[in-house]
């Protein structure tokens, strides 16, 4: 009999991994269930992989679909990450060069509209990027479109910034008014150009085309030869249309972007932050106790929720820690609780199980079963948990399923000892 030497830790780093790539439809489930399908059949580890864009609605339904793939890629042995990116290729690409895998598991693309024709997709990109990945594309049923809301409800404009670009407009004319007496007006329509740089900059691109109608009005009006008079036909002033109005479109599309990454990032930095601290600390508990106060402890700061941690000991549920203190559970919350721990689902508060109770329970589990339960509420009664933070709780109570499946394989190797 011949025994396998153990790998090195270069050598165990270097193995091969499967990724699954969840962008938030309602084929995450599929992608996820196929990706752990296929590590199993390949013998490979695998990890599920939320990449976040400036377009993500992770308070609608795309939130709720990456956060319910990442609670089953955590209880199903996979691994979760969440990546904050301009575009998905972008984030996926970036991750996969800290941590590769040599399949990525992805949903097919829906029909492209004829401006996302003019760049690579999702696909084409990774395969540039990384030539030996082997892409599993898996099929998406064709979902009815909905229609999309109105946009005078999903994008009103405030009325003031109306007024200040028209409060610009007027300030520039002004200026070009006094100016006009030692310049020549052909020489002032540029000034035109710095109230709608700032209004599109500053409030997006509807007060920016009202500021560059104004401005070309004033232009005409005043400025142009002759004075006090309409010149529609003016070649002149078609021109200054045209180059108003394209600004504006450029800069408020420009600007918009940058903002939305800007906010991304700083809150995807934060948050990452905060759970690489989780990680740390949790990594330095040893006990069921400790490990239980440090999670609930997070839950409760970064989130401003009631938490508290509970496990099975000796045929009962009890409390291993709580934040900001021990909660007194009523028959509906304890039967919520019995519910989770049971049937390792969610229960409680805003879930279509026993939703009465004022708590909110999330199974911690893993491969190796029900470890322990996750409880949650607000001091108000409302629903614990909004659905911007979902993705986030799911991070955090992977995470937690990991250190608490670590507790339980060193209290089975205590146990082999004695």
């Amino acid at each position: 009999m011949t025994e396998s030497p153990i790998p090195s830790a270069s050598e165990a780093k270097s193995q091969p991994t499967l990724a699954a790539l969840i962008s938030g439809s309602e084929a995450s489930d599929d992608v996820v269930r196929t990706a752990e399908t296929l590590a199993r059949a390949l013998g490979l580890a695998w990890e599920a992989i939320f990449v976040e864009t400036p377009e993500t609605d992770l308070g609608g339904s795309a939130g709720s679909h990456a956060s319910d793939a990442l609670d089953y890629a955590a209880r199903h042995g996979g691994t979760v990450a969440t990546v904050a990116a301009a575009t998905i290729a972008g984030g996926i690409g970036e991750h996969l060069q800290t941590s590769p895998a040599a399949h990525l598991v992805m949903e097919a693309q829906p029909a492209r509209r004829w401006r996302d024709r003019l760049r690579k997709s999702a696909a084409e990109e990774l395969s540039a990027r990384n030539g030996d990945l082997l892409l599993h594309i898996v099929p998406v049923a064709p979902i009815q479109a909905q229609p999309a809301p109105s946009s005078r409800t999903s994008a009103r404009t405030p009325a003031m910034h109306y007024a200040i670009a028209a409060a610009s407009t007027g300030a520039i004319l002004l200026i070009a008014e006094l100016l006009h007496l030692f310049i020549p007006a052909r020489s002032l329509d540029l000034l035109f150009l710095m109230p709608v740089i700032g209004i599109a900059a500053r409030y997006g691109l509807r007060p920016a085309l009202f500021g560059a109608v104004l401005s070309v009005l004033a232009y005409n009006f005043f400025l142009l030869a002759p004075t006090f008079r309409f010149d529609p036909a003016a070649p002149q002033n078609l021109v200054m249309a045209v180059v108003l109005f394209g600004v504006a479109t450029y800069v408020s599309m420009v600007t918009g972007q940058v903002r939305g990454r800007l906010t991304l990032s700083d809150r995807s930095a934060r948050e990452n932050a905060s759970l690489a601290a989780l990680a740390q600390r949790l990594t330095r508990d040893g006990d069921w106790e400790s490990t239980a106060a440090t999670l609930s402890e997070h839950v409760h700061g970064l989130l401003d929720l009631n938490a508290a941690v509970f496990r099975e000991r000796n045929g009962t549920l009890v409390i291993s820690g709580a934040a900001p203190r021990e909660p007194v559970l009523g028959p509906v919350d304890r039967a919520a609780l019995e519910w989770c721990h049971g049937h390792a689902e969610e229960a409680g508060a805003g879930t279509t199980r026993i939703s009465s109770s004022d708590w909110q329970f999330h199974p911690l589990s893993t491969s190796l079963g029900q470890l322990a339960v996750l409880g949650i509420a607000r001091d108000d009664g409302a629903e614990p948990i909004r659905p911007d933070q979902r993705v986030l709780l799911s991070t955090i109570i992977a995470q937690a399923s990991l250190a608490h499946e670590r507790l339980r394989l060193e209290d089975e190797m205590r146990s082999r000892r004695a």
